[in-house]
């Protein structure tokens, strides 16, 4: 962790323009990717059927087509066990993913203990700058326990030293007295002789500028000895002595990804993922955002993801991490109790008056759609409903950081949408509003759009759309049921649509990840790689959320850092992130009996990551790199370097890193392995 452990932060490498492998690299592979004839990657609306062929997919055709739409990417051997199990059967199971063994995922993400904490333990266990100050100041008290005291003694001490650098006069005076801290040892061998738990008890005692000593006079190797034993409890307390908020930010993000690589409940968390950039919040907005973003995945979006659209827009609403991101916790009814008390027109203007953000998003992007018949007039009187709508909070006698309805705040009197009187009725008012518009016929024509867009192409046939939307209104919002609407649609198993879809950053690091087999200790420098390719996680600012189409994401920059990344995948040059490509060919059929060519390593690897026939144009590009110079490889190669940008709080989980990276087993198949995963036909799903 961040108190003892080397950093995992990644910068994306370079192509250099000098090398002759890397140019020509760039003229044969990286060339923006066309999309098949009669799909438009620039379109904004569904256009009639006729644009759109009928061909039929067969066979493995249609298997691949599956794995690549509501997965996020096969891996080896996943078109093999499909093929033995049945499509009905593989979809079938995939739409019931309770039933589905998770057990080496969660193993996983055990190690990432912050964010399973109910909110308001986790927001006082890590806390964030605002807790900090209100504990200086007596507001309210730090917990017991010796990590906990640990880590704001610690966020204290660093506080008070940021503020007495910028203003030594206006240094705040101690509230308490840190224990007595022992002085730094100067053999570290003392500290790692100690048992885990003495050892941690020793590292809760030392002060940030002892921390910071520590760091600097312990080798690489004692730092991993340092944490080598502890609980991932322990280690993330350690890396919370630093940065509290950054352990819980890192963990949004990481458990994110792990999940995506690793669960065998790929269409619910692809689901999740739509859902999450369809209500988009951002992990930036506040100091409370990150601590909310954890909530909210796990007790908003995804228990819900395949269940009813109504459920899913109820428990968006009432969340706390979309009320903090749209200001509906700070909008007040202009006739309410609170609006009319005396002192009232003394307070801040962002303390007072109605916000409209969540009401207009909740119609133009959550529900209706930009062109969903809403007025202005609607806005305003939506946001009305909604005024009274908060998070709550200790100073006003509410439950910390759990949404809830202030009646003070709420605007009395009946309401006016899309025609229809809301009668007063607190905050029922919210409620049947939200049936109103999830029961809408354009809500389920606006949300049948968007799965199409993610599912299908970019383009969508109006007849699947219309289908779609008619399995909605018919189930009263059955995502479960609009999916299987979708596939059963004969445009779904098109030719037009096979490969149609270009991946976004995510989809491509992850599908990479995933074909590789590799072994994620650390997903810290995976975030970064697409942050880095302009998809951060989380990291969407505005509330219509990434888009699901070609256009950002298809240009012939972006394809060239995604070849940067893709070598460095394979040849183990991301921090954290290891692949064996000798044994992942280990099974190949006649291995055992001769060493496999050049062009056999090509040609399984393309069967086994792409499961597709690449162009002959990349092919031989790919055999004459991988059959050149040995040492001209290498030379080139060294050329994708991953060098540290920003420290990973939570580096010290990947306990198994070593300094020195590990040694390519197989650099011919390293190589047509990245080659592969930087093609064309590898952006595409």
């Amino acid at each position: 962790m961040g108190a003892v452990v080397p950093s995992a932060g990644v910068s994306m490498p370079r192509l250099q323009p000098v090398s002759r492998f890397r140019s020509a690299l760039a003229v044969a592979l990286v060339v923006p990717i066309s999309l098949p004839a009669g799909l438009s990657a620039t379109a904004t609306k569904p256009t009639a059927s006729a644009h759109v062929q009928v061909s039929p997919l067969k066979g493995d055709e249609k298997l691949l087509h599956v794995l690549d739409r509501f997965t996020y990417g096969p891996r080896s051997g996943d078109l093999e066990k499909i093929r033995v199990m049945g499509m009905q059967a593989w979809f079938d199971q995939q739409l019931a993913p309770q039933k589905i063994d998770d057990s080496l995922l969660d193993k996983r993400l055990a190690d990432y203990s912050a964010i399973q904490l109910p909110l308001n333990r986790l927001m006082e266990m890590y806390p964030n700058r605002q807790v900090i100050r209100k504990t200086m100041n007596g507001q309210s008290s730090r917990p017991g326990g010796e990590a906990e005291k640990a880590i704001y003694n610690d966020s204290i001490a660093r506080y008070k030293a940021k503020v007495a650098k910028k203003a030594p006069s206006a240094a705040m005076a101690d509230d308490g007295t840190v224990d007595d801290v022992p002085s730094l040892p100067q053999d570290v061998q003392t500290l790692v002789a100690m048992s885990p738990d003495k050892r941690f008890s020793a590292l809760c005692k030392f002060n940030p500028e002892q921390l910071k000593a520590l760091r600097k006079i312990a080798k690489p190797e004692d730092r991993l000895l340092l944490v080598q034993g502890l609980s991932p409890q322990q280690l993330e307390a350690i890396a919370a002595f630093e940065a509290p908020q950054a352990v819980v930010t890192a963990e949004d993000v990481q458990t994110k990804l792990l999940r995506d690589i690793y669960t065998e409940r790929q269409l619910n968390e692809i689901m999740v993922d739509f859902w999450l950039n369809h209500f988009n919040v951002y992990l930036q907005k506040s100091q409370d955002a990150p601590y909310y973003i954890a909530a909210y995945d796990r007790d908003s979006i995804r228990p819900y993801a395949l269940g009813r659209f109504e459920n899913l827009l109820v428990a968006s609403a009432t969340s706390p991490a979309m009320l903090n991101y749209l200001d509906n916790s700070s909008s007040i009814g202009p006739r309410s109790q609170f609006a009319t008390r005396p002192g009232h027109a003394a307070l801040p203007k962002k303390q007072v008056g109605l916000n409209e953000n969540y009401a207009r998003e909740l119609m133009e992007l959550h529900t209706l759609g930009v062109n969903g018949g809403y007025t202005q007039k609607d806005v305003t009187e939506v946001a009305k409903v909604f005024t009274g709508w908060t998070v709550g909070s200790a100073e006003r006698g509410g439950i910390a950081a759990q949404a809830q309805f202030d009646p003070a705040r709420h605007e009395p009197g009946p309401k006016n949408v899309l025609g229809v009187t809301i009668k007063e009725n607190g905050e029922r008012e919210g409620l049947e509003v939200l049936h109103m518009l999830a029961t809408s016929p354009a809500t389920a024509h606006f949300i049948s759009t968007e799965l199409a867009v993610r599912f299908v192409c970019d383009d969508p046939p109006r007849p699947l759309v219309d289908r779609m939307t008619q399995a909605f209104l018919s189930t009263h919002g059955d995502i479960r049921l609009v999916l299987i609407a979708m596939v059963n649609s004969p445009e779904f198993f098109s030719q037009a649509t096979l490969h149609a879809k270009v991946k976004t950053p995510q989809d491509f690091v992850v599908s990479a990840v995933r074909a590789s087999g590799a072994d994620v200790q650390s997903a810290g420098a995976l975030a970064s790689v697409i942050s880095d390719l302009g998809m951060p996680v989380y990291g969407m600012q505005t509330p219509n959320g990434y888009s699901m189409k070609a256009d950002p994401w298809n240009n012939t920059a972006s394809l060239i850092a995604r070849l940067n990344f893709a070598l460095a995948l394979s040849t183990n040059r991301v921090t954290g992130v290891r692949v064996d490509w000798k044994a992942f060919l280990a099974d190949t059929p006649g291995t055992a009996s001769h060493e496999l060519s050049p062009k056999e390593k090509e040609l399984e690897l393309e069967r086994r990551l792409l499961h597709i026939d690449i162009s002959e144009r990349t092919r031989s590009t790919i055999l004459a790199q991988i059959t050149a110079d040995p040492a001209e490889q290498e030379s080139s190669l060294q050329q994708v370097s991953v060098k540290d940008r920003k420290r990973d709080p939570l580096a010290a989980l990947a306990v198994q890193e070593r300094m020195d990276r590990t040694k390519i087993t197989d650099p011919q198949s390293a190589l047509a392995a990245g080659l592969l995963f930087g093609s064309p036909e590898f952006q595409r799903r």
